[in-house]
């Protein structure tokens, strides 16, 4: 018999409460029952993000969002500065180079990310930036970007703020209207307990809406004012929506209030701590100082063979995680703790990668990390 526990950093674990109430019967879209569904769903999501401005709900993965937001806050030949820290942070800058957009690429060795100074000095140097791009948690690397200080920094330059949250929200705390984020992209399947189909992009303030108005960048689908005239019109959204989804989406955010958000970001501090307790005290490296709390990135050590590293874990020893991307194939493993994850997963995690680490002959005592990912947790 086999059983699986996912621990990728994305798609993630959804609860069963969550699928229960995504499989009730269909209703309409257009109804007065769902739309008190989906309003509360929205009211529900501007909690989780922070901000009294607008949470537009999206048909689409996260990446849809990301580029909802570049095709809305630019015009071709505008001038950004996107911080390439990873594989999302690449993303945007593909995303606004295909509009015809200028971008000042800030690329950094995976593991590190951009610094406040960097940015502040980078702005300082560049002239007529109309946005920074910015991934708050980069799940490529494992990386997390201190948002409340790059927020200042960007804020003082003059330049619109726009953040890749996709695999942090939900997980990691956002305050949007405090740290001056003016736009927030974010995914269903992350640490909001969702199947992959929804997106979400919060945008906040006059700034922001001033930039949607002045855009020159053609768009139907993602076209901001259709869905904030649908919003002010009547409550929902321009498009047909994936009904059962938000209904998932609403039940999930019940549960999410039930625990409050503050618990849940620091349940989610304690597992990061307790999983990279575990790695370290097998004599395993971080892949980065700047790691999020919502997964671990571990180095493969030298001379083994991380492919079959990430299959042992996952195909023998039941516990699903991500191997490494592009040119770190097979030199990192990383295990998402987000979402619906708790100490039992974490220590699932780090039996299997001690299980599968004895095999491929790494010296160590079994039970070594188990024993300091418990520690944390009875801490």
């Amino acid at each position: 018999m086999k059983k699986e526990v996912l621990l990728t950093p994305g798609p993630s674990q959804v609860p069963h409460r969550v699928a229960a109430a995504g499989a009730a019967p269909i209703m309409h879209h257009r109804t007065a029952e769902f739309g008190e569904i989906f309003a509360r769903a929205v009211a529900g999501m501007k909690k989780v993000y922070g901000t009294e401005g607008d949470v537009f709900i999206i048909a689409s993965s996260g990446s849809g969002a990301m580029e909802m937001a570049v095709v809305n806050a630019l015009s071709p030949g505008d001038r950004v500065v996107v911080g390439n820290t990873g594989k999302f942070g690449e993303r945007f800058a593909q995303m606004c180079r295909v509009y015809g957009v200028e971008v000042v690429e800030l690329v950094r060795e995976w593991g590190k990310i951009v610094t406040p100074e960097e940015m502040d000095e980078v702005l300082t140097k560049e002239k007529d930036i109309k946005a920074v791009f910015i991934t708050y948690s980069e799940t490529s690397t494992g990386i997390m970007h201190p948002l409340a200080e790059l927020g200042e920094v960007i804020d003082r330059h003059g330049a619109l703020f726009i953040v890749d949250a996709v695999s942090g929200l939900g997980g990691l705390e956002m305050k949007m209207d405090e740290w001056k984020v003016d736009m927030v992209a974010a995914g269903s399947q992350k640490a909001l307990m969702l199947p992959p189909g929804l997106s979400f992009l919060g945008v906040r303030g006059e700034k922001a809406w001033k930039a949607v108005e002045e855009s020159k960048i053609p768009k139907y689908y993602y076209d901001l004012k259709k869905y904030r005239k649908s919003m002010q019109k009547s409550g929902d959204t321009p498009f047909t929506i994936p009904v059962t989804l938000v209904i998932s989406l609403d039940e999930s955010l019940k549960m999410m209030f039930e625990e409050g958000l503050e618990s849940i970001y620091e349940r989610h501090k304690k597992m990061a701590a307790a999983t990279r307790a575990g790695v370290k005290a097998l004599g395993l490296k971080l892949f980065s100082e700047h790691l999020s709390y919502v997964e671990t990135v571990l180095e493969v050590p030298e001379g083994m063979d991380g492919k079959k590293l990430s299959s042992l874990i996952t195909n023998k020893y039941g516990c699903r995680v991500a191997g490494g991307q592009d040119a770190y194939k097979g030199k990192i493993v990383r295990i998402a703790h987000m979402g619906y994850v708790t100490h039992h997963d974490v220590l699932l995690a780090i039996s299997a990668l001690e299980m599968s680490l004895k095999e491929l002959g790494h010296d160590f005592e079994l039970g070594t990390g188990v024993r300091a990912a418990e520690e944390v947790f009875l801490s």
